[in-house]
């Protein structure tokens, strides 16, 4: 037996040295060491290293329950191979006995090292798919809890596209441009009139061309209107009403 072993084999070498003492005083030893030959912590190491989620290192050492354990669960799912390997390095596994495995402190130091390295990598190189699959099953569950629960409409969001302004004394308004879908037109009056949207280009207002907006008196409001995307102009009726316009286009949500 080698005394630079670990704990365990550190216990049976001060026993057998109390014992050599002892026959030497010539006094009676009451509980004599029996002749045991420990286990080099060589082989079963490497049996754990390699074959250690098939519990092959607790098989050798006569663990046979553990050993069925540690197959079934693959070495605990790495935790206990790992736990197992590091054990053996250090000193601290025994046999089925639970006797002390043998080691000079040299081999251990390199066991040691070589163990750190390969948890290492196998946890690293584990990593990876381990993500992917719970990455999967954080979409699976948000999808299954999205179909349960109840959804809540994004707030809609409207952004500015032009601020426009007419009547007598006023340069004619600038056209603008939308990209399609909605938009919204916030206006004041400060007399009766009637507000077009019509497409840059048009040569005055159409006589079948129904007004977006009607009002007989002075006021201000908000109308929103589908639009296909392109250059538009904002025409209001009579020339003599003075008016102020903002154009808004819809960038999220859901217009009722």
């Amino acid at each position: 037996m080698d005394a630079e072993g670990g704990p365990a084999e550190k216990r049976w070498s001060d026993r057998l040295t109390a014992a050599a003492r002892a026959r030497s005083a010539g006094n009676a030893w009451t509980d004599p060491v029996p002749e045991l030959r420990l286990i080099d912590f060589r082989r079963p190491w490497v049996l754990s290293l390699l074959g250690g989620f098939l519990g092959a290192d607790r098989f050798y050492l006569r663990r046979p329950v553990s050993g069925l354990v540690k197959l079934l669960t693959l070495g605990g799912a790495g935790i206990w191979w790992a736990a197992d390997v590091l054990a053996m390095a250090l000193g601290s596994a025994v046999d089925g006995g639970g006797h002390p495995l043998a080691g000079r402190r040299g081999h251990r130091a390199a066991a040691l090292g070589v163990s750190l390295m390969v948890i290492l990598a196998a946890f690293t190189l584990a990593s990876g798919p381990a993500l992917t699959l719970l990455r999967a099953g954080a979409g699976s569950a948000m999808t299954a809890l999205s179909s349960v629960l109840p959804t809540r409409e994004p707030t809609p969001r409207w952004t500015e596209v032009a601020a426009l302004a007419g009547g007598p004394g006023r340069p004619v308004p600038e056209p603008f441009t939308l990209a399609g879908g909605a938009a919204r037109i916030k206006y004041t009056l400060d007399g009766p009139g009637f507000i077009y949207l019509l497409e840059e280009g048009a040569h005055g207002v159409p006589e079948d061309e129904e007004p977006l907006i009607s009002r007989l008196e002075a006021g201000s409001g908000t109308h929103t209107q589908r639009v296909d995307p392109g250059e538009w102009t904002l025409v209001v009726l009579p020339a003599e009403t003075r008016w102020s316009a903002i154009i808004e286009r819809f960038t999220g949500g859901s217009i009722e």
